[in-house]
Formats: structure tokens, C-alpha cells, sequence
């Protein structure tokens, strides 16, 4: 991840505003079962980075980048016994889903050119831990 001085503000600022409930999900989990039981799913959403997290007996984690802001989105996972259980990726357009029990926070980041011309500067917003 590429950190860049004096964005910390403006990153903040972001990640107050950014996290928010998703209603619906254009595309459906690719992982996601029959049995997932109401109430279980919870919904997640950076500007057009989506995440599903499912913390009940067929758990999962759920993740889709759609046309926006990112060109990348990614989540990174940690179980209750604090272990991080890694990232998963999603390209615009692609959805990732991962097979999860016992999720106990998330952290959703986006990755978006700062420009057009190459060298193409990046830069990666993320969320503060979400606990689900």
C-alpha cells in the first residue's frame, strides 16, 4: 500500500463518511449459499467497493468493486481469535467471495490512479476496522 504525506486528513475525512450500509448489491456473492439465514449478512460499502460479511454456520466474506472511484477495492479480514486471515482482492467489474467462519472485523480499502499520464501515481483509501 502506498502512503503518501499529509493525506492523512484528507483520509480520515474519508473514512468517516465512507462506510456505509449497502441496500442492495448489484451483483450477488458468488460463495453465498441457500442456508444463509436472515439477519446473518451484513452489508458493507466504500464508494463503489461492496462487502458482504456472513458470520453464521455457512459464514463467508463477499467483496465487489463497481464502477466508481477505485479501480481496485480489497478487504482484510481478521477472525476472533485476532488472527488476520489476508485480503481479498476485486478488480472493477469482478467480485471475490471466501468461505469465512468466526469474522470478527473487516477493513475495506480502495485503490484509484491519481492521474493519467505514466508514471500513474496511486493512491489507497481504507476504512478503520470494522467490527461485524
Amino acid at each position: 500500500m502506498k502512503k503518501m504525506p499529509g493525506k492523512l486528513a484528507r483520509t480520515a475525512g474519508v473514512l468517516g463518511l465512507a462506510v456505509a450500509a449497502a441496500g442492495a448489491l448489484s451483483v450477488s456473492p458468488a460463495a453465498a449459499g441457500t442456508a444463509a439465514t436472515a439477519g446473518c449478512t451484513k452489508y458493507y460499502k466504500l464508494d463503489n467497493v461492496q462487502v458482504q460479511v456472513d458470520n453464521c454456520s455457512d459464514g463467508w466474506v463477499w467483496i465487489y468493486t463497481g464502477d466508481g472511484t477505485y479501480y481496485t477495492g480489497s478487504v482484510r479480514i481478521t477472525d476472533n481469535f485476532g488472527n488476520d486471515r489476508g485480503e481479498q482482492r476485486a478488480d472493477r467489474g469482478k467480485s471475490n467471495a471466501t468461505k469465512y467462519l468466526q469474522v470478527k472485523s473487516i477493513k475495506i480499502c480502495g485503490t484509484k490512479y491519481l492521474g493519467w499520464a505514466p508514471p500513474r501515481p496511486w493512491w489507497t483509501d481504507c476504512t478503520n476496522e470494522i467490527y461485524v
